[in-house]
């Protein structure tokens, strides 16, 4: 798995963490950080103009599913500390790409997460190819080109 440091990253995020999201171990629960991702992804499309990559999609009368998901855990988080979700696109398929969100306590990494998304028609729910213009448009706003499979 990638393990981009935060520099790489144009959409950052910081969040404390709070009460309900800990275990009895006092770190973060585990599944939080796909509740961490997520808020990492509406970033990045906040960024690009949407608040929610399915607005962003929906003007080429397509969406997207998700297909897969990788954790790596590096350190946990606590209560009470300011962490930042880190977001960009690093993978291009033909109807699909990868966001890697990357969790950080100032410059420590603590979760890299790649989350694998299908582009696909409304209509019919069937695999279509990534629009040009959203590739080149994420081209221009990354600081690190997305490999290109």
């Amino acid at each position: 798995m990638e393990q981009s440091p935060l520099e790489d990253f144009r959409v950052r995020e910081t969040v404390r963490v709070r009460f309900n999201e800990i275990d009895g171990q006092n770190i973060v629960f585990n599944a939080h950080y796909l509740v961490y991702a997520d808020i990492g992804v509406t970033e990045y499309f906040r960024a690009l103009g949407e608040g929610q990559p399915g607005p962003y999609f929906h003007q080429y009368g397509t969406d997207i599913r998700e297909t897969h998901c990788e954790i790596a855990y590096h350190a946990p988080a606590r209560l009470d500390e300011l962490i930042t979700i880190a977001a960009r696109v690093s993978r291009f398929g033909r109807e699909s790409f990868t966001l890697h969100c990357g969790i950080f306590r100032g410059n420590e990494r603590l979760t890299d997460i790649e989350i694998s998304y299908a582009h696909i028609d409304r209509d019919s729910g069937q695999p279509t190819s990534l629009p040009g213009s959203f590739i080149a448009e994420v081209r221009r706003f990354e600081t690190r080109t997305p490999v290109q499979d």
